[in-house]
C-alpha cells in the first residue's frame, strides 16, 4: 500500500482561522440545495476557489501552502517535481458527506475519461475540529483520519487511495482541499 502522509500542525491555528473567515466572506455556504446526487449543487455554493484572492495576507498563506505541500510531496513520493493543480476552501455543514471516490478516475467506470485525470496527488488541510463526524476515510485499508486543526494529509489521487468523507453530524467542518500534478501544463495560477 502506498503510504498516506500525515503532518500535524502543518498550519498554525491563526492561519487556519484566517482561511475560515476568508472562506465565509467569499462563499454563500448555502446548503439548502445540497444533494449527493447533483455534483454542481454539492459544491457550487460552498467553496472558494483559490485563484482570485483579494487579500495579500491570504494570498501569501495560500502560496506558502502550495510551495510547502509541493516540497513534501516531491520528497516523500520521490518525484522530481510536482505542481499545484487546484485548491479551494470548503465548507461542510451538518448532514454533508462525500462517498467513496478517486480524484483522477471514475471508480464505477474506470474506462470513462475523467475531467481531472492529470491529478497525481491529493491533499486536505483541516482548518477546524469543533464538529462531530466528517472524518476522511480510505476504502482499501479501512483507515480513518482524525481531523485536527492544522493537520495535513497527502495521498495519491488514484485507485490506491479511494476515499470519502463521513457525514458531519453536528457543527461546521472547514477544509482546504488541494491537488497536485506532474504535468507543468496544468499548473494552478493565482490571478491578480
Amino acid at each position: 500500500m502506498i503510504p498516506i502522509v500525515e503532518r500535524e500542525n502543518f498550519l498554525n491555528p491563526e492561519d487556519c482561522n484566517l482561511l475560515i473567515e476568508y472562506q465565509k466572506s467569499h462563499s454563500a455556504n448555502d446548503s439548502s440545495n445540497w444533494s449527493l446526487g447533483d455534483h454542481k449543487s454539492n459544491w457550487e455554493s460552498r467553496i472558494f476557489v483559490c485563484d482570485k484572492i483579494d487579500d495579500s495576507n491570504i494570498r501569501s498563506i495560500i502560496e506558502s501552502i502550495h510551495y510547502r505541500v509541493c516540497s513534501i510531496c516531491a520528497k516523500f513520493y520521490t518525484e522530481e517535481v510536482v505542481y499545484p493543480e487546484f485548491s479551494n476552501l470548503v465548507y461542510w455543514g451538518t448532514g454533508m458527506e462525500l462517498g467513496a471516490h478517486a480524484d483522477n478516475f471514475w471508480i464505477d467506470n474506470p474506462e470513462k475519461p475523467h475531467y481531472s485525470c492529470h491529478r497525481d496527488y491529493s491533499a486536505v488541510i483541516y482548518l477546524n475540529n469543533n464538529y462531530v463526524g466528517g472524518e476522511t476515510f480510505f476504502v482499501k485499508n479501512g483507515y480513518e483520519v482524525e481531523p485536527k486543526i492544522g493537520k495535513l494529509i497527502l495521498f495519491t489521487s488514484g485507485k490506491e487511495h479511494v476515499h470519502g468523507v463521513k457525514q458531519v453530524t453536528s457543527g461546521s467542518r472547514y477544509t482546504m482541499a488541494l491537488w497536485f500534478t506532474k504535468n507543468e501544463n496544468k499548473i494552478f495560477k493565482i490571478n491578480d
